[in-house]
């Protein structure tokens, strides 16, 4: 099984319907993106591409990713998608590790990428690779085992690792986002406004599956009319978005934009709280679902589908919507103490993960793999508790709790109390060293029209949690530093 044989499959069932938009305008159909997918996967062997070799991407989006990468997985070999906001020492780092056989980057990456032997799309040497015969009897033959898309963590805490997702891993991911996510049908487009190497190419898939189009918009970043004027252009259309680029899409709806069309948002890395999330449903209805997951289980965790989402909105039910839902169809998810005993129910632990769509390991790390993975399970890093409900709620990273006065407090927590301030834009909790308390308590804020409100900041969050739990200080910012992911940058901020 070759996860291109989800586009072989779509383009005989449908090979007229669009498959590949930039924009408002159709660029191909989904037996000439096969076609053309066939085309580079030739050129790519004629280059010497073998069976099992990586080829990195380093682009912004565009209708070529997916040809880029359906090529690669065509001829068997693997893909390294390396996001595009990376600095040029993780990317050297990312380059050195999985040694690719080639790089392929856009145009816009060419000062990223100076002095490093690259294929640019729109070059001489890109026409030559789509100039080939193409590989018409179809993709490669691959195990499910096989290695098809190595996908390099964030780095928060030193230099990535890369993780190891296989064909069979991309197929439970797919069958997930059918099962536990939504089910779009037959020709449904997907509007990639995220970066591709991360959460929006992985559900390039799903759609893929179901014969649908992948939309790029035509200006780079995020950009409210274009989004709004391609979501009134695509029926069923859906998109992956973190809950930074809810919120924004959120503020920039012009009156009179028609969301009709919209059939899902999904949401992942991060929660949406409160009045962020009624404003995203005030605005948008309730079309929204929410993922948990990592690189090493990726997207499929647990969830919140579509249906959950609606209903738990439409009830009131809070507590279900502030949780990150249950494990996905055929996935277990354990609260456990370091020893690796159970917690018992309500009690905070890490959170492990046993499923098929957990990966085999990290590339050339096998210290990383004996640590992650456990007699079968992975071991996230995060710590959480599920309730009677076997929902799961997350308290934040193992590495991040913080130890003041002998008591532990978990950032989300205390984060999830100042993100319940409607004057409160963002906010992180950290942990910072201490004479008297070990560690105390500081928030990092930023507020709705700049103003530092320290004391009512502080009355709230009396009324809200115990006291030890309480921010010993308050820091103002104008915005949180933020990775290459979106995510706030926590260690930034404990050297500022």
């Amino acid at each position: 099984m070759n996860i291109a044989d989800l586009l072989q499959r779509s383009a005989r069932l449908t090979p007229d319907a669009p498959a590949l938009a930039q924009g408002k305008k159709v660029v191909a159909s989904q037996a000439q993106l096969r076609d053309e997918v066939a085309s580079l996967a030739a050129g790519l062997a004629a280059r010497g591409v073998g069976v099992g070799d990586r080829v990195a991407i380093l682009a912004a989006n565009a209708p070529d990713y997916v040809r880029t990468m359906m090529a690669i997985f065509w001829c068997g070999a693997a893909a390294v998608p390396i996001n595009a906001k990376l600095h040029r020492r993780e990317l050297d780092d990312i380059v050195e590790d999985s040694d690719p056989a080639l790089l392929i980057t856009s145009p816009s990456m060419r000062e990223a990428t100076e002095g490093l032997e690259r294929i640019e799309w729109g070059s001489k040497d890109w026409a030559a690779l789509a100039a080939n015969t193409p590989m018409m009897s179809g993709p490669v033959e691959r195990t499910l085992d096989d290695l098809a898309w190595l996908f390099f963590t964030s780095g928060t805490t030193g230099r990535s690792k890369g993780a190891m997702i296989s064909h069979g891993n991309l197929l439970s991911a797919v069958q997930g986002y059918f099962s536990d996510v939504d089910d779009p049908p037959w020709g449904a487009a997907m509007l990639h406004f995220a970066p591709f190497s991360h959460g929006t190419g992985l559900y390039a898939l799903p759609l893929m599956a179901r014969g649908g189009v992948q939309v790029f918009p035509d200006r780079a970043g995020f950009d409210g009319r274009e989004v709004f004027d391609l979501i009134e252009m695509w029926p069923q259309a859906c998109m992956f978005a973190a809950p930074t680029m809810v919120q924004r899409m959120t503020a920039a709806k012009p009156a009179d934009a028609d969301t009709s069309n919209l059939r899902t948002i999904v949401y992942g890395g991060g929660p949406l709280y409160g009045h962020d999330r009624e404003a995203a449903l005030d605005a948008f209805g309730p079309i929204f679902a929410q993922i948990y997951g990592q690189g090493e289980c990726p997207m499929t965790i647990t969830s919140q589908s579509r249906r959950q989402f609606s209903a738990a909105a439409a009830r009131g039910d809070t507590t279900f919507l502030d949780s990150v839902g249950a494990p996905f169809t055929g996935t277990q998810v354990r609260i456990c103490k370091p020893d690796g005993s159970e917690c018992e129910t309500g009690n905070i632990g890490e959170v492990t993960v046993r499923s098929a769509t957990v990966v085999c390991g990290y590339w050339k790390n096998e210290s990383g793999t004996t640590e992650a993975l456990r007699n079968g399970w992975l071991w996230t890093g995060d710590l959480g508790f599920i309730d009677e409900r076997g929902l799961l709620h997350l308290s934040g990273r193992s590495k991040e709790m913080i130890v003041t006065g002998g008591s532990n407090v978990y950032p989300i927590e205390v984060e999830n109390v100042l993100l319940a301030h409607e004057a409160v834009r963002e906010a992180a909790v950290l942990g910072i060293v201490d004479a008297e308390w070990g560690e105390a308590v500081v928030a990092f804020v930023v507020m709705e029209g700049g103003e530092e409100r320290t004391g009512e900041l502080d009355a709230w969050c009396r009324d809200h949690l115990t006291r030890f739990k309480c921010p010993k200080r308050y820091e103002f910012r104008e915005e949180l530093p933020k990775n290459a992911y979106g995510k706030v940058a926590k260690r930034e901020l404990g050297e500022g």
